[in-house]
């Protein structure tokens, strides 16, 4: 029987002996206890302590000496340049290497007309004839979509 069994079971010895190695490792920050610095760091972030001003004003110090130097500037915009020209080149290749685009005419969709020659009835039947337009409308995206990739041919349109 496992700790996942019953929720409500009383705790195992071994439980305990974690629990109270836990609690000396909260109480004592010496001891090792992966699960110790978790719940420090979270209490850390919940309530933080305040920085000394003395800390606060090394810190900005220090940030403000390093943020004089500049390095790698050059190198970055070498970079970037030479990413560009090579994304330029790319789209040009991609774009006039494919010929002559060859159009395809689109299947135009205004009326339903066509997909019924049946009268409707006064009442009931709405969602058949809403499925069968829906159906029919799919397929004319599908095969308008085709037409725009260039694939499939004329058969089989309306």
């Amino acid at each position: 029987m496992t700790q996942f069994d019953d929720p409500d079971a009383p705790p195992s010895e071994e439980e305990i002996r974690e629990s109270q190695r836990l609690r000396e490792a909260l109480e004592d920050a010496s001891k090792e206890s992966a699960a110790a610095d978790l719940l420090r760091a979270v209490k850390h972030a919940v309530e933080p302590k305040a920085i000394a001003k003395a800390d606060l004003d090394e810190a900005v110090k220090s940030g403000m000496a390093r943020g004089g130097k500049r390095s790698g500037g050059v190198v970055i915009r070498v970079a970037f340049g030479a990413s560009f020209v090579l994304a330029a080149a790319a789209a040009v290749v991609f774009f006039l290497g494919r010929g002559p685009v060859q159009t395809q005419e689109l299947v135009h969709t205004r009326s339903t007309q066509s997909l019924f020659t049946e009268r409707f009835e006064a009442r009931g039947g709405e969602s058949a004839r809403i499925d069968r337009i829906a159906v029919a409308r799919a397929a004319d995206l599908r095969e308008n979509h085709f037409a725009r990739w260039g694939v499939g041919d004329k058969r089989g349109r309306r």
